[in-house]
Formats: C-alpha cells, structure tokens, sequence
C-alpha cells in the first residue's frame, strides 16, 4: 500500500500509535495520545512534530488531521468506528517503516498508548483539560481558562517557520482576535496559509481574517532581493510610491485595528525584512498607536516602537 511518497516521522509516529493500539482508535484518542506525546514525553514526538491549539474538544491539530486524510487516501490508515465514534485503524497489508524512528521516540509513543489505551474518552479529556487549561478555552465541555484581549496597539506577524496551527495558537495566546492578510498574493505550498483555507481556520477559532492585497508588494518588484541593501530599498520605494495610492486600504486596515486586537500577516520572520513593518507605521500614524511585532514559536514582542 501507499503512493511511495516520502512519509514523514511525525506521520510515522501516528502509525505506531495506532499499530501499537491492536484497535481501531477513535478521532479524539489519537488526538489526546499525539498531544501528550508532544507535552509530557521526553521526545516530544521529535523535532518536527506536531503543533496544537485549543478547539472544540480541548487540544487539536488542524495539520493532524490534514495529514492523516493523506494516511487515508495513500492506503495506510482506513475509516473505522469504536464504540459508535469515528475511528482510524491499519490497512492490514501497511507498510510504514515504523522500525525506523527514533528509539526514543518510539519508546515515548508506545509509553502513551500503553498508558492510555484502556482509559475511557470521559476520563482522557478529563486528564487533559486538568493539566493543561489553556486548550479548553474554545472548548464546548467545558472552559477552565479564559482567553485573553491584547491590549490596543499595530501588531505583525510573519508566519515564516510556524504550522498553521502554532501561529493560531499563539496569537490566541497573545490575544490577538484578528488577523489582516498583507500579502499580494495570499497562496503558499505549506499547509494551512493559503487564503482558501487560513480564512476557514480561522474562522473555526473564532479569528477574523481579511485579506488586503492593495498593500502587498507585485511579485515582480520582489526579485533580487539578495541582500540587506536590496530590501532596504525596495521598502523604501514601497513607502514612496506604493503606499500612498493605497491610503484607503491603509485607513480600511486602521478600522480594524481600533477595533479590536489585529494582527497584520505576512510570510518573513523578520519584521525588517518584510513590508507589514513600513506597513505599520503607516497604519500607526492614522491609529496613533503602538506597534508591536510579534514573532518566534510564542508570539511574544520582538519590539515595540511608540508612535510619537
């Protein structure tokens, strides 16, 4: 079975939960055994595992699921039920190289299955939502923590390095309610950054997504782009002659941004390698509000610069 696509280790690492299951495993076991592998296991699951975010049942994974329905389409995993609920199980002639993990990170897996297989669901979110209280507040359970509202400022963010779901987790964390997409051209191989799909992800969290691509950069003033100076001036051009025939886009965004906690998206880490930074200021200059850029795996403030 399989397409002979490369299989990732994080997908590897699903197989082997469920292999080691000996059973089909409902949707939100697997969900729990993968989050806990990620929190309370030495390994983590690896490098590259998978992120999480609060959602209707507590911690999930919108690149989980994305990723096992490729499991599904390839012939590694089939749709199953237990106990009356949704359920994946091996395809019986599966091969998926399990074998070949890390030892620590098989270890770490098989551990959570072992400990969890014959936990009830009940008790599994019960365990989950105690020990970690930040995943239940989009929960339809119950909610044991709050989210929070930043406080009124120009935020950025560049998703470069993040999965979709670490980006939304973290800006829930920040308190960020909405996010402008800066982009020309909002599309983007890694899953989850298209426009099609991080509107709809965004709106399953209750994070409104606008798109204003009158303040992107055309993509053929974006090539070589080789060095510090070359963007430099290339934002320079941007404020110079770009910006000011987008001023109704610029006070469209400032809208928003007095009105609840926006932040503006693009790709880059790097602030001062991306246009949102020239951006902001603009947008700041209208608001007469801060601007803070956000980046890294938390979102926490890379700078903040007061507007005077």
């Amino acid at each position: 079975m399989g397409s002979g696509q490369r299989m990732l280790n994080r997908q590897k690492c699903i197989l082997l939960m469920v292999e080691r299951a000996g059973r089909p495993v409902a949707h939100l076991e697997l969900t729990k055994w993968a989050f806990l592998t990620a929190e309370e296991t030495p390994s983590r699951g690896g490098a590259c595992f998978y992120d999480f975010l609060p959602y209707r049942l507590g911690p999930f994974s919108f690149a989980l699921y994305h990723e096992i329905d490729g499991l599904v389409r390839n012939g590694y995993l089939r749709n199953a039920s237990r106990a009356g609920r949704d359920a994946w199980e091996l395809a019986t002639d599966v091969r998926a190289d399990t074998a070949r993990l890390a030892r620590d990170i098989q270890r770490d897996a098989a551990g959570v299955v072992a400990r969890f297989l014959d936990v009830g669901s009940d008790d599994l979110v019960d365990y989950v939502y105690d020990r970690f209280p930040w995943y239940t507040v989009n929960s339809r359970i119950r909610r044991l923590s709050q989210r929070p509202v930043a406080d009124a400022a120009v935020y950025t963010v560049g998703y470069e390095g993040c999965s979709i779901d670490r980006l939304l987790n973290a800006l829930m964390r920040r308190g960020i309610q909405a996010i402008v997409d800066v982009r020309r051209n909002p599309v983007a191989r890694r899953y989850g950054f298209h426009k099609s799909s991080l509107s709809r992800l965004c709106a399953n969290v209750d994070i409104d997504y606008v798109h204003v691509p009158e303040v992107g950069i055309p993509s053929e003033l974006r090539r070589d782009l080789g060095s510090p100076s070359a963007y430099s001036r290339l934002f320079e051009r941007y404020e110079r002659e770009l910006l000011p025939k987008a001023q109704d886009a610029v006070r469209r965004i400032a809208h928003l941004v007095a009105g609840k906690p926006t932040a503006l998206m693009c790709m880059e880490a790097d602030p001062e390698m991306c246009h949102r930074s020239r951006l902001a200021g603009s947008v700041a200059d209208v608001t007469r509000l801060p601007v803070h850029h956000l980046r890294g795996k938390t979102c926490e403030p890379a700078s903040s610069q007061p507007r005077s």
